[in-house]
């Protein structure tokens, strides 16, 4: 959630492939490929290594601030990184998205271009739905999920039940603009919240999401309770799942970028004896 910073099949127009040996065999170690999925024009890079694959998903938007964080962890994984339709360098879509058309856009990516799964989801903000509905729709293709900040299938209705008419207008003008459809993006993942598979999942929510909108004039203490709520209600998801409350504001990977890796290296070192199993 928190915005307010700023079907078909896969076609491999180019791709560069490099195979790094495993005890299973050649598997891609090294992408770079400009693919067409479902009509939309894609960019995909997965490099590192040797442990197992880890997909990253920013928030609305498309920010790159898990760049640097898929960086540090290619000694230990292989990271991939993309943008979605409308997001970075990939162009706008003709009509706006949903987390349903994201999940399905990812899942026929990850397929096309041959990354090898399961993998491990790291989701941000509203790329928390995506990594989190990915798993719920496709349970064989994911080893673990690590959530930061992520937006949950109730924010909206929650957060919009403590704030009066006038912060209402304010609040929901931060979400205009977007290429996705964040409202029913949220009512289609509402949906599949109890198809959440028995995998292991880490959710870090932050202590000063909500301060931005104090400057809005907004009543952000009550909006933080509702989102440290959430956060230990998706917590309820997995049976080992991991809830950290961290002391940062909405980007927790710029603020403790430390914290940040170390959990998604603790996930990469956890899916590993179940990859091997």
């Amino acid at each position: 959630m928190r915005p307010r910073r700023v079907v078909g099949p896969v076609f491999v127009i180019a791709a560069i492939a490099v195979a790094a040996c495993s005890g299973k065999g050649s598997v891609p170690a090294s992408i770079d490929a400009h693919v067409t999925v479902n009509g939309h024009p894609l960019h995909v890079t997965c490099a590192g290594g040797p442990g197992p694959t880890v997909v990253f998903e920013p928030g609305i938007g498309g920010d790159h601030s898990l760049w640097p964080i898929a960086d540090r962890i290619r000694d230990h994984a292989v990271a991939c990184l993309y943008d979605r339709p409308g997001d970075g360098e990939a162009p706008k879509p003709d009509r706006p998205r949903t987390a349903r058309s994201d999940v399905a856009d990812l899942h026929d990516l990850l397929a096309g271009v041959g990354v090898r799964r399961p993998v491990v989801m790291v989701g941000h903000s509203y790329g928390g739905l995506v990594a989190w509905m990915e798993a719920a729709e496709h349970p064989a293709d994911v080893a673990g999920v690590v959530l930061v900040e992520p937006s949950h299938p109730h924010d909206l209705e929650r957060i919009e039940a403590v704030l009066s008419g006038p912060e209402l207008e304010t609040f929901r003008a931060g979400f205009v603009g977007f290429a996705v459809d964040f409202r029913a993006s949220e009512q289609e993942a509402a949906a599949e919240l109890t198809s959440f598979p028995a995998i292991p999942l880490t959710v870090i929510t932050a202590s000063h999401s909500m301060d931005p909108w104090c400057a809005e004039g907004l009543p952000c203490a009550s909006m933080q309770a509702v989102a440290l709520e959430l956060g230990d209600e998706y917590a309820t998801l997995g049976p080992d799942a991991r809830h950290l409350v961290v002391a940062t504001s909405h980007y927790v990977q710029d603020d403790n970028p430390d914290l940040v890796v170390s959990e998604i290296l603790r996930m990469v070192g956890a899916v590993v004896p179940a990859r091997s199993g």
